[in-house]
């Protein structure tokens, strides 16, 4: 039996903290080419100022949702899918509820994300709109299944950071005034509203349920709090972030007993926890000011010209963003992020998507009592990198080369599917969590609330959307 003391280590504290900001750096860039980048200046055309109120709202509730994520994977070491594999009720029900769904968010969001990021390379080189697609999806799937991709993850880091400081600034540029600003904090929606345009843009804003359940991998993965009970022996956590534990060295055991630990190692986790929280509310806030800025560049200079982004024109309406502003170099700035961005995405969501539906598909197979080697993470992998986040989106590629019409479509099923991730989180935290670590009433409540905020959206967009009533 392991000493769970030599396995929870003391939190890093003052400038330490930044070198364990990794994850939630990582889930924040991960969002920007999707409900950021596409979806918010898109959104923004549409109807202006008016949805702003959702904007704080939605980000304020996700980066809740997340901390509470972060909680159940600080204080037991595990993922928040491993979790609920353990819900009450007929076995793996909650996995079968997660992954399910996630099959066709994967296929629709790889779609999209691959012809955004091929929309950015035919501004600048010769190539047809579909073979870059189709290209960059096989280079990025060779880097994912070698794991060599850590190149491009700096590159779009730093793209990232600059395209960031370069809306921002663009936007205080033509800032439209406090009022116009306060005006949109009312909440109401536009009277022409389509919610076939809103869902998908609060289903990927700051991220979906995917993103949310991957953010708990990368946690675990990075070390944080008890996730040191899940190396293998005992085994020194990471000491840096190019010391990150891979998937291969996870055991998998149940989450870690926390009711035995000593008040110093209650302490440590408590700490992990503040650690975990301060860099998460971190990537909310920017990816707040993100939003806000591309809101107001959207309505400034998009919404006149009644643009907005969407089949391979995607990045050349993008690139008016900057280009209306700063001219050539502002445009060629924009659509070199944009390009980046993309393809950041596309590698982030290959490696999320692989992992967690391997790890899923492990759950539901064991529950069937199969045995022997194709209950291999890794066979999983390589089968779901390469079917069916490899052929099946190269063949809509070809078929149907519209990629915002597929991020709509994953939009949409992950808008829908958050209130199963806030409401798992929910009950893990409140009923499997020590009293010490347990969230407040009022954190609780408010986790509750996410769900059904989306639940709202999601009930209004079937009645009135689907139904037609």
């Amino acid at each position: 039996m392991k000493d769970n003391s030599k396995l929870i280590s003391e939190a890093p504290k003052g400038r330490d903290r930044l070198k364990w900001m990794g994850p939630a750096i990582i889930w924040m860039i991960s969002s920007i080419a999707t409900g950021e980048l596409i979806f918010t200046p898109r959104i923004a055309s549409l109807y202006g100022y008016t949805v702003l109120w959702t904007i704080v709202l939605a980000i304020f509730l996700k980066t809740l949702l997340a901390i509470e994520i972060g909680r159940y994977s600080v204080v037991t070491g595990s993922t928040l899918l491993d979790g609920i594999k353990t819900l009450p009720g007929p076995r793996n029900w909650g996995v079968w509820l997660i992954i399910v769904p996630q099959f066709f968010v994967a296929v629709a969001s790889i779609v999209g994300v691959s012809g955004a990021a091929s929309s950015a390379i035919i501004l600048v080189v010769p190539g047809g709109f579909q073979f870059w697609a189709i290209v960059l999806l096989l280079i990025s799937i060779t880097l994912v299944f070698f794991g060599k991709y850590r190149a491009v993850e700096l590159i779009s880091i730093v793209m990232a950071l600059v395209i960031t400081a370069a809306l921002v600034i663009s936007a205080l540029l033509i800032f439209p005034g406090i009022g116009t600003l306060a005006a949109g904090l009312i909440p109401s929606l536009p009277p022409d509203v389509n919610f076939s345009e809103l869902l998908p843009w609060l289903g990927f804003m700051m991220s979906g349920a995917a993103g949310l359940i991957w953010y708990s991998y990368w946690l675990v993965t990075r070390g944080y709090g008890a996730a040191y009970y899940r190396f293998k022996g005992d085994r020194e956590a990471p000491a840096s972030e190019s010391d990150e534990m891979e998937f291969g060295d996870i055991v998998e055991t149940d989450p870690l007993d926390t009711s035995n630990i000593t008040p110093e190692e209650k302490k440590h986790l408590h700490s992990w926890i503040s650690t975990m929280t301060f860099s998460t509310i971190f990537a909310g806030s920017i990816v707040l000011i993100l939003l806000i800025s591309l809101l107001i560049l959207g309505a400034q200079l998009l919404g006149p010209l009644r643009l907005v982004p969407e089949g391979p024109a995607v990045t050349a309406v993008l690139s008016e963003l900057l280009g209306g502003i700063w001219g050539i170099a502002g445009a060629a700035l924009m659509i070199v992020a944009a390009f980046f961005a993309f393809w950041t995405s596309i590698i982030a969501s290959l490696d999320g998507w692989t992992r967690m539906l391997g790890r899923g598909t492990i759950m539901i197979l064991s529950q069937f009592k199969s045995t022997g080697k194709y209950l291999s993470m890794r066979f999983y992998r390589y089968l779901y990198l390469i079917g069916l986040m490899g052929i099946i989106p190269i063949i809509f590629i070809i078929l149907r080369p519209r990629p915002v019409e597929f991020l709509i479509i994953g939009g949409i099923i992950e808008a829908i599917h958050i209130p199963v991730v806030a409401f798992s989180v929910l009950y893990l935290n409140w009923k499997t969590l020590p009293h010490d670590f347990r969230p407040s009433k009022i954190v609780t409540i408010l986790t509750a609330a996410v769900g059904l905020f989306f639940m709202t959206f999601a009930a209004y967009y079937i009645y009135i959307e689907l139904l037609g009533l």
